[in-house]
Parts: structure tokens; sequence; C-alpha cells
């Protein structure tokens, strides 16, 4: 038999701290001057200073008012903050978002004959009534001495009160005079959480509207609040200065697409081995387990706290979602495979959920709990709100699970939803939350699990928001109709049955990334495993917004082995705090042909959940350099002189281009926020000569320049591929000895999966 080809581990020995190579930026070319821009923004000045003499003083918490602030495309930049403008006017930061604009006038001649819509970062900023009336009335003699403020303010491009867009539509056929459910979004700003809600509270009574202030969840600079209101007060309620937005509350939908034919059950042989890897600690988030279920051997059940009576259909549910991630999609006639892993089941549903018209908050409050006071390796979350992301807001879920998992300590798959089939042009296909988190992994559902394939009918679709544009993430077996994906439906004795859904993908996809941790003795941190998974997985001919980075095999030798002329390579690495980290590409030299090279690189990082387009905090600056032995040209500096360049040239890998279309929805240093990049890159092997990745990370807050708070972990997986040389693993460890390893499988376990 021949030796089986593991990953090769130790690639963080291939890299060495250098300084950050020098960023040239130039002169901005401004699109209007000082006069200009004051008479253009004068009548949007004029309408926010007769509106807010109409408003009353209650809907202006502390007395501060909120701006909608638009900047011109050309400033996306987080170097492009208006920072001296807004100390000028005493403004704060509430939150942003991106949007699209024709402007008025272009910064550059190929703007002006390119008359298309563009990406334009519209700002949220709050400030005290009384002194943006007083700029307003003194607006025409205004002249700033400082030429940073007077830069700051030929930025804008429009002006005004936050619109009404923030009032989000609701379901069709709602009664006029009926109390409706609502989820309130409010800004924070710098006023504590308390402030901001009795000043909501106080403006409601001016209204005779009812409240309970006691329902609420704040994440970052945004709180999330339940309540009743009649219909026909919305637009009124919108009227308040911090609020986001005002939509209908989601419910939970944890089911499943039913089958449109039974199929007959069938009697399962449990296997009778403990877990190959019981030290991880898993956890699934579902609706329980029927009593007597017979898997304690490796599932523990808890009920989470708060969480009411048992639901049979909820409890059907989580057999399936346990049975998925333990054995996989069973065969009939054959045993179950064995677990990677065992797993705490966690009841989050109960028969109060139901009766509640805020179960969202009920469920995530449960969830959170428990994440906040046990650690785990890998969570699954196959239920959430039933609505479609929002390119424009955050939903709770999603901002409070980021936030939880920003550590980079947990895998997290979470279902993509089954709501593929809806309307496309008013976005109801998309995926749901909280799969469109930056921190967790988002599994949509494949109709097989062998090829061909393509994405389940059913199975919600991409894409997502930017950062977290390509969504979902990997797909997963989930079946289909055809193909139905065969679980435990019923215990004592074990019967097993077919059903669907992306609830049942994402466990599968968290056994697959149990399995690769399991099978080493080295520890693989959670965004390595991340990496891996969107490394290994295969995309075919469907869209990128159908499939995301492809399907995610549940064979694990797919995932751990490298076939003939290819050697797969595993990076671990935390950033500096300063300067870059030079990563050494495992290519032996001398060797004939073209390489295929395939770079996976994966981190976790904090958010700001108010900045729906500058939602990150840290993004990583990806520079490739195929010979190090090769500089760009000499060039002029601003005083005539010559330099020649110290840092070697380098070539494209990562960009914008590779997932963002149409081209003019991206910004040119989109991908740079991302938290997941993959890509594939060939190159002949005369062209390398030490190539390496230049790594930096880059920091933002609200969209502006930060300073560094903490180090961040990040995932690399490097695969190189060449045809010409069959034995090319050997020589990649050869001649990189001392340095990489293959990894080493457990002693004492053999993991296999059934073919």
């Amino acid at each position: 038999m021949a030796e089986r080809r593991y990953l090769i581990g130790g690639g963080e020995k291939l890299s060495e701290e250098i300084p950050r190579a020098p960023r040239g930026t130039g002169d901005k070319a401004h699109p209007y001057t000082f006069e200009e821009a004051k008479r253009r923004l004068s009548p949007g000045f004029r309408a926010i200073s007769s509106k807010l003499r109409q408003l009353p003083p209650s809907a202006f918490p502390k007395g501060q008012a909120a701006l909608s602030v638009v900047l011109h495309p050309t400033y996306l930049a987080k170097s492009y903050y208006p920072a001296d403008l807004m100390m000028e006017l005493q403004l704060s930061h509430l939150g942003s978002r991106s949007i699209h604009i024709r402007p008025d006038q272009g910064a550059s001649q190929r703007d002006a004959d390119e008359a298309r819509s563009l990406p334009a970062p519209l700002l949220y900023l709050a400030g005290p009534v009384t002194r943006l009336l007083r700029f307003v009335d003194a607006l025409d003699e205004w002249r700033p001495l400082s030429e940073d403020v007077r830069s700051d303010f030929r930025k804008i491009e429009q002006i005004s009160l936050p619109g009404p867009d923030r009032l989000k539509p609701l379901p069709k056929g709602s009664p006029k005079g009926s109390l409706v459910p609502l989820e309130v979004v409010l800004h924070l700003g710098d006023l504590d959480e308390r402030s901001v809600l009795d000043g909501f509270g106080s403006y409601l009574e001016t209204l005779d509207v009812e409240f309970d202030l006691g329902r609420h969840r704040t994440v970052g600079g945004l709180c999330f609040m339940a309540m009743h209101a009649p219909k026909s007060r919305l637009p009124e309620v919108a009227d308040f200065a911090f609020l986001r937005a005002l939509r209908h509350m989601p419910r939970i939908v944890p089911l499943d697409p039913p089958m449109r034919s039974s199929l007959p059950t069938f009697r399962v042989r449990l296997p009778d081995e403990d877990a190959a890897a019981p030290e991880l600690s898993c956890a699934i988030f579902d609706g329980g387990l029927p009593e007597n279920h017979g898997l304690d051997r490796w599932v523990t059940s808890f009920d989470a706290p708060g969480v009411g009576a048992a639901v049979a259909g909820a409890q059907a549910h989580g057999l399936g979602v346990t049975s998925a991630f333990l054995f996989g999609p069973l065969k009939t006639g054959e045993a179950a495979s064995r677990p990677f892993g065992k797993v705490d089941h966690w009841r989050v549903i109960g028969a109060d959920t139901a009766a509640d018209d805020f179960e969202i908050y009920s469920v995530l409050d449960r969830i959170e709990e428990v994440l906040t006071s046990k650690p785990y390796d890998f969570i699954n979350i196959s239920l959430g709100p039933d609505c479609a992301m929002d390119d424009d807001d955050v939903n709770a879920w999603t901002s409070t699970l980021d936030s939880l998992l920003a550590d980079g300590n947990t895998v997290a798959t979470v279902a993509c939803g089954n709501n593929g089939e809806l309307d496309q042009p008013s976005g109801l296909h998309r995926v749901q939350p909280p799969s469109d988190g930056v921190n967790s992994i988002g599994v949509g559902s494949c109709n097989s699990m062998t090829t061909p394939w393509r994405r389940a009918d059913y199975s919600a679709w991409g894409p997502g928001r930017s950062p977290g544009y390509v969504k979902p993430d990997v797909l997963c077996f989930g079946g289909s109709h055809e193909a139905p994906f065969l679980m435990l439906t019923g215990t004592s004795p074990a019967v097993g049955g077919g059903r669907i859904g992306t609830s049942f993908a994402a466990p599968l996809g968290m056994r697959s990334g149990v399995g690769v941790r399991a099978q080493f003795r080295e520890p693989l941190w959670a965004p390595t495993i991340k990496a891996l998974m969107v490394h290994q997985a295969q995309s075919n001919e469907q869209d990128k917004c159908e499939t995301g980075w492809g399907r995610l095999s549940h064979e694990l030798d797919d995932l751990v082995l490298c076939p003939d002329g290819e050697a797969h390579v595993v990076y671990q690495r935390a950033m500096p705090e300063t300067g870059t980290v030079r990563l050494l590409l495992p290519i032996p030299p001398g060797l004939p042909g073209t390489f295929e090279i395939k770079a996976t690189f994966s981190f976790y990082c904090d958010i700001d959940p108010e900045d729906a387009m500058n939602y990150t905090k840290a993004g990583l600056d990806i520079q490739f350099r195929p010979d190090l032995s090769r500089f760009g040209p000499a060039y002029r500096r601003d005083d005539g002189s010559w330099a020649t360049p110290t840092t070697p040239k380098s070539d494209s890998f990562f960009s914008s281009n590779d997932f963002y279309e149409p081209e003019y929805r991206r910004r040119s240093d989109a991908h740079k926020w991302e938290t997941t990049l993959s890509q594939v890159k060939r190159k002949r092997s005369n062209s390398l000569n030490m190539p390496v990745f230049d790594v930096s990370r880059i920091i933002r807050e609200h969209g502006h320049i930060a300073r560094v708070k903490s180090q961040m972990k990040f995932g690399l997986v490097i695969s190189v591929k060449n045809s010409s040389v069959p034995d090319l693993y050997d020589r990649v460890v050869t001649h990189f000895a001392g340095r990489l390893q293959p990894m080493r499988p457990r002693a004492e376990v053999r993991l296999q999966t059934r073919r």
C-alpha cells in the first residue's frame, strides 16, 4: 500500500518579520472647490435646519441630532475620513453603510466620462441641535482657517437627515390599525445605552405608543429593541433622531423543506466505538433530542437557561442535526460511521417559543449565555431568523455571534437557510442571518455527494455583504428530493429516514472540520480549519453567488491527503503589531514546467456592527512577489532626483476582480477587509525565484485609521501543483527539511470515512 501523504505542517517556519514597504499615495484630485461645495450643499443644510425646528425636542436624545453624510465615491479609503470637519462642528460617529450614487461631478476626467453609479460611503454623524442650527445660519460667511477642515468639507457629496428608508417594508396584508411586532435598531454613538433608551421612551410617550424598554440587547454601537406599535404610527416613530432601522420582527424557523415523496424507514446499526477525539469540545444549538435517544455514548443533552417545555417537532429536527454531525449521511444496510467527536446538544427551542413574538431574542439570549460561560472548539447552529440578509444593516444574531467568535478560538458552522427559491429581485433568496457573519462558516446545500453536483434549489445563496461577500462559504450535501440526506429519524431502536435542508449540511460541515482536527497530533487553529475547508472545496461551473468557494467533500481523505504532483502546506502565524510578515512559498528551485499555486488565507477579527460597509476592524494587505531578485525601474522623486526601488516587484494575486462584480459595485481595496481569501494563479517555473507573500496587518475603527489593540492570528494553506513533477510532495519535504514536515496522524486511531 502506498504511503499516505498527509498535509505538510510548519509553514510558519518559512516566515520572517521585515519592515513594512513604503506605500505612496499621491495627491488627491478633488471633485469640487470649497466654494463650489458650499453652494452645492447649502440647500441640504437649509432643509436640515427646517426639519430640526419642526421636530419635538423629545426626538433628540440629550439634545443630539443625527445627520446622513454621503461622501463623494472617490473618498472610500479610511484615510479620507472627515475627522477634522467633525471636530470643527462637534460631530461624533454613529455608524456607516455603503450606497450607490451618481455624483454630480467626477474627481477625474475618466469619472466624468463614465456616467455610472458608484459605491460611496454614507456616514451617520451626531451633533448638538443648537450647534447645527447656528452653523446653518452662518454657513454663507463660514471661512474655516484650517485647510484640513476645508478639505474635509469638499469631500461631501450629499447631506440630509436620515431618510424614510429607515422604515423597512412590512409584510403584505398587515392591517393598518393592528399592533405590529417590531425590531427597533438604535444608534448609541457617544451616548450611553440608558440615555438613548430613555430618550426613545420619552419620544414614544408623545406618540401614545406603548413600549417595554426591558426587551433589548446592545452589540457594539447598536441597540436592538423589541416592541409593538400600530402600523399607522410607524412613520412618526421613524422620526426619532437616533433610529437606525425599524422593521418587522422575524420569527425563528428551524424546520426544513418538506419532502415531496416519502421514503421507507430503515433500521440503523449504531457503531460500537467511542468518539475518535473525545477531548474536542463541540456543541449543537437546536431543538433538543427525544427521550431515550440512545446516543448517550457520544452526546450530552442540556436545556439552555430559560427554555420552555420540549416540542416533538423541534426534537426531531435536533435529532437529525445531531445524526448528521455524528455519523454523516447514513447508508441503508451499513453500520453508521464512527463519530469524530462527542457533542453537547443544547436545547434552545421550547413550547414558549412559538407564542413569543420576540422569540429571536429569547433564543439568541440562550445561545449567548452558553457561549459566554463555556468555551467550545466547534459549534453548529441550524436555526435563525426567517429573513434574508440586508446590505444596509447587520442583524442582531449576526453581530452578536461575530462578536462572541472574534477571539478566533471556535469554528462555527451555520446553516444558510432554505429560502433559495424565493424572489430574487427583492433579495428574498439570499443567505439568512447569522450565516452572513465573517467569523463563522456559512454552509449551503448541494444536491449530491458525488460529481456532478449543483446548489440544491432550496438552498439560500449570495452574494453576502462586503466584507463577507462570498456567501455561502461552502456547500455540503444537504439532500435533494431525488437523493435525500439519510439520518436518524427515530430512536429505541434506531431508525433512519430521508430529509433535506441546509440544517443538515451545516453539521456535516462541522463533522469535516472536527475530523481534520481529530486526525492530527498537531493542534490546528480555528482560522486554519476554516482556511482548509475553503481551500479544499471544489468549485463547478455555477456562479460563486450560488456555490461560494465550492462543495466540501464529506470524505476525510480528500481534506487531509495530497494527490500525486501536489503538496498542501499549512501555515499558522500571529501578525506582529507593526511591520510585515514575509512568507516563503514552498516551491523548490530548479524544477521544470508550470506551477499552479493556490493560496487561502483566513483570520477572525473584531467588528463594528454599526458600520455595515466597514464591518471588520482588521484586514490583510497581501503582496505577492514571485522573484525576490527582481526590482522595478528607477523613478523620479518629487524633488526631481532619481531613486532605485528597494522592494522586490509585486504581481497581482488577490484582488477585488477575483469575486466582486459587476465592476461598478466594487471598491479597489475591498478584498483587503475580507476575512477569507482564496485564489489560484499559474506561473512558469522560470519566473519564480524564492516567491513570497508579504503580509501586513491593516486596522480601522468606524472606517477610519485606528491603533492596533491586540495580536491577530491567521491560517494559510498553500497548494503547489506541477504535472511535470509527480514526486513534488517529496521534493518539497526534502528541500525544506528541518522547517516543513508531514503532519503526524494520531498513533492510537486511524480515522477513515467510507468510500
